[in-house]
């Protein structure tokens, strides 16, 4: 019989193998995070916390609500099975390092990353002094005049500024030499008690505001305009013609640099 497409994963939940979790999580996130490591734990004690075993047996009873978007948010998705695609992987705008897990009967976990856990980032790790020194909450410093965030571009010229490298092919080498730096951190972290990285609170919640829909359901429309196919729900009716919100010339929801915002550029 073929294995189930999480079977492997949900094993090692239930082994409590956090490394190997973190490995998925690194695969899907691109490299090892500090970040992505606290989403492995966090999502993997939620789990536990609400007895949940495997959320493809729960599939549409079980729902995950973030407060930002991010790397947390991958080993999160990675561990619980609960994704933006699937609609079961909600994001509030919060701006907080923070998990709820919710199931359908109401009964939910919070868990959020603990401040002092944080800003203790760069005592616990004095090997990534160079990078994080000076930064508070495990932020990585940059100068005040500086708008941050910071795209990914302007810090990679941050750093070889920063370290006075010239070239880009010595900064790759240079951030190859730091990966393994930042491996060994990373595995460290995850080793950290969980009573010292996170508060645990329980919620009641309405189940019915974060259920997860089916995509397929959605009635599609042909814009007028574009002649693009659009769900049903972002169709706007100008001038007795069915229009898409970009042609309709209004504003639509958009995630884009860490953070959702509203938007009428049209692409």
């Amino acid at each position: 019989m073929a294995q189930a497409p999480r079977q492997e994963i949900e094993e090692m939940i239930s082994g409590g193998d956090l490394r190997g979790l973190l490995e998925k999580a690194t695969e899907f996130h691109g490299h090892y995070c500090h970040k992505v490591a606290y989403g492995v734990k966090a999502g993997a004690l939620a789990l536990r916390e609400l007895g949940i075993k495997s959320t493809r047996e729960e599939e549409g009873r079980v729902a995950a609500i973030v407060d930002s978007p991010g790397p947390f948010c991958n080993g999160i998705q990675v561990v619980t099975g609960l994704t933006v695609a699937h609609s079961d992987f909600v994001v509030r705008d919060l701006g907080k390092l923070a998990l709820t897990l919710l199931k359908g009967d109401g009964s939910a976990v919070r868990v959020a990353l603990r401040p002092q856990f944080l800003d203790n980032f760069p005592q616990r790790n004095p090997e990534l002094a160079a990078l994080f020194g000076g930064g508070k909450y495990a932020t990585i410093a940059v100068p005040e005049e500086e708008t941050t965030p910071l795209t990914i571009m302007r810090l990679m010229g941050y750093l070889m500024e920063k370290m006075g490298i010239k070239e880009e092919e010595q900064m790759k080498k240079m951030a190859e030499q730091m990966m393994g730096t930042i491996k060994a951190v990373v595995l460290k972290e995850l080793e950290i008690p969980e009573k010292e990285m996170f508060k645990v609170d329980r919620k009641k919640l309405d189940f019915s505001e974060y259920a997860p829909v089916c995509q397929c359901t959605y009635p599609i429309v042909v814009c007028d305009s574009c002649g693009e196919t659009v769900f049903e729900p972002y169709i706007r009716t100008r001038g007795g013609k069915s229009v898409c919100l970009e042609c309709a010339g209004e504003d639509y929801g958009i995630m884009v640099k860490g953070k959702i915002a509203r938007a009428t550029t049209r692409i």
